[in-house]
């Protein structure tokens, strides 16, 4: 599983003072879609950013670097990893195989 980085994250601070929007929970929780947290985590992160009197006039690295500079931050990020999960349906009804991915016949896909 993939860890959410520093770096990950000021990214997405950057994107969403670009559309000029304030960070909140709701806000974080949208853009932070594919890593799984809980809402007490997400609350504790966003106060944390709140805190570190990040605005649109910094750039990504300078956002980075204040993130970096908080180890509460850096403790809440080791904790939330991106979750992958394929889930393949299918419905089969009468003869024939039933495979996900690719077949394999005789060497010949």
């Amino acid at each position: 599983m993939e860890f959410i980085t520093t770096t990950i994250l000021s990214g997405v601070i950057y994107d969403i003072f670009k559309k000029g929007m304030l960070i909140t929970k709701d806000v974080l929780a949208n853009n932070l879609k594919k890593w799984l947290m809980d809402d007490t985590t997400l609350e504790k992160l966003t106060v944390k950013l709140q805190e570190l009197n990040l605005n649109d006039e910094m750039s990504e690295k300078a956002i980075e670097r204040e993130i970096n500079s908080s180890n509460g931050i850096k403790e809440l990020l080791s904790k939330i990893s991106a979750h992958n999960v394929d889930i393949d349906i299918q419905i089969h009804s009468g003869t024939g195989d039933n495979i996900i991915g690719n077949k394999i016949i005789n060497g010949n896909r």
